[in-house]
């Protein structure tokens, strides 16, 4: 019985020894695909300051120790051009379901000088994701904010009957048709 437990005891301890081996055998890091190349442009030095050298800048430590001299590789400066329009855009994120009053009456409205009258209707859009792109029946634009200012032309004293259509980044969009009395003819 005694050999028994030795034997199980020596079986139990060689498993053991050779689970730790096995975790720490070196193994090949996976393929990443590399990422698409950024223009590298050289950072201006200042006068009579000499280009850094491959020296100057030593590598991380790896995640697994090895026992071959760490090797120092140059590492160049990199400038991101900037982005036409501003900021690189970010993935929208939502505010929730996205609508917008129906327009009632305008907002403003003035006289041109062709006898056709200038209206103003400012929409109130809630939820959704910037930027928003609005059709008012065929005109569109597209704009971040959430208080968009459509501006068209009218004339005499018919009401004003028209389709607002409102797309968001998220990918939900809206539409209401509106009536509204011509206020010059009242």
């Amino acid at each position: 019985m005694k050999h028994v437990r030795e034997r199980c005891f020596y079986l139990a301890l060689s498993g053991l020894v050779a689970g730790i081996l096995a975790c720490n055998v070196p193994t090949p890091a996976p393929s990443v695909p590399s990422p698409s190349p950024v223009p590298v442009i050289p950072s201006p030095l200042p006068p009579d300051t000499p280009p850094p050298t491959s020296t100057q800048i030593p590598l991380p430590p790896t995640s697994t120790p090895t026992r071959e001299a760490a090797t120092e590789v140059p590492i160049p400066t990199v400038t991101k051009l900037p982005t036409p329009g501003g900021p690189a855009p970010t993935r929208p994120v939502s505010t929730g379901p996205l609508d917008f009053s129906e327009p009632t009456a305008l907002d403003d409205w003035r006289p041109l000088s062709d006898g056709e009258m200038e209206a103003t209707i400012i929409l109130r859009i809630m939820g959704g994701a910037p930027p928003f792109t609005v059709y008012h029946d065929l005109e569109a634009f597209t704009i971040w904010e959430r208080t968009p200012t459509i501006v068209f032309k009218a004339r005499d004293c018919g009401a004003l009957v028209h389709t607002i259509r409102v797309e968001s980044a998220d990918g939900q969009n809206v539409e209401h048709d509106y009536w509204i009395r011509a206020p010059w003819c009242e």
